[in-house]
């Protein structure tokens, strides 16, 4: 790999002294190379283990204290500790709708189809508007499968507004617990792709994956909010559970009303 030292910084022009590594003005390293596979290939491992800010090791920190990492990133301004929240967001939804492509845990069929036997005795006006139902749930279902970083991106900043508005007099404002709920809802697209998109595969009624989902981001949110709210705080996790409740209240509201009426009076 042929390294060149610069006598000035590509990326602010600041003049370069040779025994600069790297740059006193940007921080652009004073010795670069031109990009070949073999760097890439180190880049990429690089930016997944590197122990203090890989994306690995991010995932690994969320998993067993995700409160705590949402709060030394947001309010105890640890920024240097973790990747940036939002480049992980992306990273993490790239990854699900990767495998909702192939898996397709939104709209595979059950077996609650109506028998033909069942259809044959109904009218042929009550089979018109079953058909015309069911293509338009089936839609709704394909756009919550291949957007799901759409309905994601719609979440964050509701959740964040029902839980500033829970805990408005913790002094943490609403771009914070907005900054908390982008580390949360990356790893949660994860966690219900690692745990329940298999399961998908033997579940018999329609909405039972709708209930795991909600289930299991009620167990997730209420520890993860139980960690983020600090140790000095009285009843901590029956408040982040009661603030966890009312923000899925508030969510199945909102998508379970935009899909109703989307299947009942959709075009």
């Amino acid at each position: 790999m042929i390294m060149t030292t610069l006598k000035a910084c590509p990326n602010c022009s600041a003049d370069l002294e040779t025994t600069y590594q790297f740059c006193p003005q940007c921080g652009q390293n004073a010795h670069i190379h031109r990009f070949n596979l073999p760097h890439i290939f180190h880049e990429i491992f690089h930016a997944l283990t590197h122990a203090d800010k890989g994306v690995l090791h991010l995932l690994k920190e969320l998993a067993i204290r995700p409160g705590i990492v949402a709060r030394e990133y947001v309010l105890e301004g640890k920024r240097k500790k973790y990747i940036n929240p939002f480049t992980f967001l992306v990273l993490m939804l790239g990854i699900t709708l990767f495998v909702n492509s192939i898996f397709h845990p939104y709209t595979r069929e059950s077996s609650t189809q109506p028998t033909s036997a069942t259809q044959s005795a109904e009218p042929a006006e009550v089979r018109q508007m079953r058909a015309k139902f069911m293509e338009r749930r089936k839609n709704f279902q394909t756009f919550v499968e291949k957007r799901n970083n759409l309905v994601i991106f719609l979440a964050i900043p509701l959740f964040a507004l029902v839980y500033w508005l829970f805990f408005l007099h913790s002094g943490i404002n609403y771009a914070e617990h907005f900054v908390a709920q982008v580390f949360f809802s990356g790893f949660y697209s994860l966690l219900t792709l690692a745990l329940l998109a298999p399961l998908k595969t033997y579940m018999t009624q329609p909405n039972q994956f709708a209930a795991l989902q909600l289930l299991l981001q009620f167990l997730f949110l209420s520890f993860a909010y139980y960690q983020f709210m600090g140790p000095d705080r009285s009843w901590r996790l029956a408040k982040a559970s009661l603030a966890t409740l009312l923000a899925l209240v508030v969510w199945v509201i909102f998508s379970f009303g935009a899909g109703y009426l989307y299947i009942r009076y959709g075009g």
